[in-house]
């Protein structure tokens, strides 16, 4: 058994068993009587420390006293004695000293450590046989707390709220807050209830967050005054389902780990038996979306019951937006949070891109949860559920505008959204400069001789090359459009049989021109 975490009793226990006659005669503080007590040990060495484990009551006849000649060689010993965690020291008198020598009485008081007289007629295997009947008695003690509080806990599991009702069963059980957090930190339940004030909630998230980061089991962390928490993941190494957090004062005892043992796996099930029906729900929804994009709105109405906390109504809009790889994790928090707590909203998976369907009321919300998160999203305009079709080709729209623009923040569908990447090039200074820079040598050649060139390139590159169907349109000569055409290619140096360049010089005419050619 670890020493450390093994039964222990008081010290006052032991000294108050009347038949071993037992006198506290130094060090005989407040505390003193509740210095824990491990085991007993018998020992007449000069220096017995090495030889000795914390929580240890020593027992001597003073055999070596005589070497302690000042009151420096009796305060070294104690100390030495202190210093290895030694509980107390008991001294028999009768057989080299007829009463404890001054010396380690004074070095006791001074440093304020227990010392008791043991009587002649007292022997040290009865006072070792007592503390081994009481130890094992606070073991039996323990052990009996540790069944009822795992049966307890067990039971607890069985209600409606099962994990909900285990946590505050194991909280009262063992005196102390019990929570657990999911995959992100987020608190899922806590107990008790009347300690939440004092929660340390953000220092909670920020360990479990690092412990599934870290890739690690289980880990205790613990403050200067000697409290902290114990933190074990739930679910597989592969499969982190969330953290079981304990509080703890002073490291726990077999009897409180097993019962930390129990209350994970039990955590663990619970979470996995969540998780499956999250799955379940998950496709339920994905179903629920495909069918009112394909119009089905009174069988996505009847799969929505138990599904949906509400069935959107009236005006929705329709969102897209896409998950990078390395996403701050709050980011699923807050839109679950926002999914629960949000009647006539639901999240789901179309044509694998994540989406939002809801009422048009949510839209602020909305835009706040991806502003907040500088994520890029598409949001639809405001349509009834029967045109969720055209809803998800406006988010479309929308959500391409913001990735190519390098938006960090939801845009929103407009009318002008269909004008292409070109009017994406609208407006902007720098574009409308590099269009007037390729097509000077055609305008100043125009204006030098009154010749029509830009126009004839225009009309043969609006009607895709087709020489006789731009003669027509400008009342040319098919010759005479050709030969013009032909001056152009050779003014821009360019060859106009590449369809890369026919799209840069449309490009350039539709943005260097005030009244684009349409």
């Amino acid at each position: 058994m670890d020493a450390s975490t093994g039964p222990t009793i008081e010290l006052g226990e032991l000294l108050h068993q009347y038949q071993l006659e037992l006198a506290l005669i130094a060090g005989a503080s407040r505390a003193a009587s509740r210095r824990p007590v491990q085991w007993v040990h018998v020992s007449e060495l000069e220096d017995p420390a090495p030889f000795l484990t914390p929580r240890t009551v020593l027992l001597t006849t003073g055999a070596r006293f005589g070497s302690l000649h000042s009151d420096a060689d009796a305060a070294d010993y104690i100390q030495r004695l202190i210093d290895a965690g030694v509980t107390a020291l008991g001294v028999a008198v009768g057989l080299h000293w007829d009463r404890v020598p001054a010396l380690v009485v004074a070095a006791c008081d001074r440093l304020d450590f227990p010392l008791f007289r043991v009587p002649y007629d007292t022997a040290f295997i009865e006072i070792v046989q007592t503390a081994a009947r009481l130890l094992e008695a606070k073991t039996r003690d323990r052990d009996i707390w540790s069944l009822e509080s795992q049966r307890a806990v067990a039971n607890a599991s069985l209600h409606r709220d099962g994990l909900g009702a285990a946590v505050r069963e194991a909280a009262s059980r063992l005196g102390h807050w019990v929570c657990i957090t999911d995959r992100f930190g987020r608190i899922v339940e806590f107990a008790p209830e009347h300690a939440r004030p004092d929660f340390p909630v953000d220092w909670v998230r920020r360990e479990a967050r690092r412990l599934i980061e870290r890739g690690v089991s289980a880990g205790r962390i613990e403050t200067e005054t000697g409290t902290g928490m114990h933190l074990q993941a739930l679910g597989r190494r592969e499969h982190v389902l969330g953290v079981l957090a304990v509080e703890e004062r002073g490291v726990p005892d077999t009897a409180e780990r097993a019962l930390h043992g129990l209350v994970g796996a039990l955590a663990t099930v619970q979470l996995e038996h969540r998780s499956g029906i999250r799955s379940a729900q998950a496709v339920l929804r994905d179903a629920i979306l495909e069918l009112l994009l394909a119009g089905q709105l009174p069988l996505a109405e009847r799969l929505s019951a138990g599904v949906l906390a509400r069935f959107p109504q009236g005006q929705v809009v329709l969102v897209r937006y896409t998950v990078p790889d390395h996403l701050d994790p709050t980011f699923a928090e807050d839109l679950q949070s926002l999914d629960a707590g949000s009647p006539g909203l639901f999240t789901a998976t179309a044509s694998a891109t994540p989406t939002i369907v809801a009422e048009s009321r949510h839209l602020p919300a909305i835009r706040r949860l991806f502003a907040t998160h500088g994520l890029a999203a598409g949001i639809s305009d405001r349509v009834p559920l029967a045109d969720l079709q055209e809803a998800s080709m406006q988010a479309d729209l929308a959500l391409h505008r913001a990735i190519s623009t390098a938006v960090h923040a939801p845009v929103e569908y407009s009318p002008a959204t269909h004008e292409g990447v070109i009017h994406l090039l609208d407006g902007q200074p720098e574009a409308r400069r590099r269009a007037e820079l390729l097509l000077a040598p055609v305008r100043h050649h125009d204006e030098r001789h009154g010749d029509r060139i830009e126009e004839a390139l225009t009309a043969w590159l609006a009607h895709h090359g087709q020489t006789s169907a731009a003669a027509t349109e400008l009342a040319l000569h098919r010759h005479t459009l050709k030969s013009r055409v032909q001056t152009a290619a050779h003014l821009l140096e360019v060859d106009l049989d590449s369809p890369d360049v026919r799209a840069d010089l449309w490009a350039a005419l539709r943005l260097a021109t005030p009244h684009a050619p349409s």
